[in-house]
């Protein structure tokens, strides 16, 4: 009677606390499972893609594994790459969602990595989408390695020439580094700063240079070295005498080049 009992304790904590190869079995199915999903998410059938995309995103929501996320998120590339947006947008947020699911360093870099091509498409709602799926993901601590990543994604939205694409990127842009303590990424996102400052559109240009001037500020007060300030307070001070400029933007350029100033003698 007692072996009874003590067979089926070990069996209630067995089933409780799940064995290790019961784990790897479940870890295998679900991997098994999206390598079978992979000709349906790149299928040429709308509806097929996108039930596809779905089954995708749920078995990475509902699993810790990193190895689940990645190759979910390694699917999804196929579909965030598509010309049409009612298949890239919802990859887009499934990728951002999976990335905010897991703690993994390396989940994150892969899903941040994984909006450069929709971030370089010439379609202004798809850039605007996947700019807001980029800051669920970087305002969020993360890894310092992260901003750089993020700087080199945003790189194609802040050359555009469209200010409805570019000046949520500068917004992005500063979510990115500001609080993640990586000099190189500060600096990074600065030198990208220069496009729109020198932004000369009829309409809006002096909207987006005064935005710029607030992000280098904003980036430069925050940047951990005197490297990383030297630059910001060099830039701004050189749009503070910028002959073309209007007389508030460059007073605005010298109140936040002295800002910066303020914190290097800190």
């Amino acid at each position: 009677m007692r072996r009874w009992i003590a067979a089926g304790w070990m069996l209630a904590v067995a089933v409780a606390t799940g064995s290790p190869a019961l784990a790897q079995a479940d870890l295998a199915k679900a991997l098994a499972e999206l390598t079978a999903l992979s000709s349906k998410v790149g299928s040429a059938d709308t509806r097929t893609r996108v039930d596809a995309m779905h089954r995708v995103r749920l078995i990475a929501l509902s699993r810790a594994d990193v190895d689940v996320k990645l190759k979910a998120l390694e699917l999804l590339r196929q579909p965030v790459g598509s010309s049409s947006d009612h298949i890239r947008i919802p990859a887009v947020y499934a990728i951002a969602e999976i990335a905010n699911s897991s703690a993994d360093a390396k989940v994150k870099l892969t899903a941040v990595n994984a909006f450069a091509a929709p971030l370089d498409s010439g379609q202004g709602e798809i850039r605007n989408a996947t700019i807001d799926a980029l800051n669920s993901i970087t305002r969020n601590p993360a890894d310092p390695a992260l901003a750089s990543a993020a700087v080199a994604v945003l790189a194609a939205p802040m050359r555009s020439g469209v200010n409805g694409v570019r000046m949520p990127a500068i917004n992005a842009l500063v979510h990115a580094v500001v609080g993640k303590l990586n000099s190189a990424a500060s600096q990074q996102a600065i030198e990208l700063l220069k496009q729109p400052l020198d932004s000369s559109a009829a309409i809006g240009g002096m909207e987006v240079r005064m935005m710029a001037v607030a992000a280098v500020e904003t980036i430069g007060v925050d940047a951990p070295d005197t490297q990383a300030k030297a630059k910001a307070m060099g830039l701004l001070m050189t749009y503070a005498d910028k002959g073309s400029w209007e007389a508030e933007a460059k007073a605005r350029a010298r109140a936040a080049a002295d800002r910066v100033q303020a914190t290097i003698s800190k």
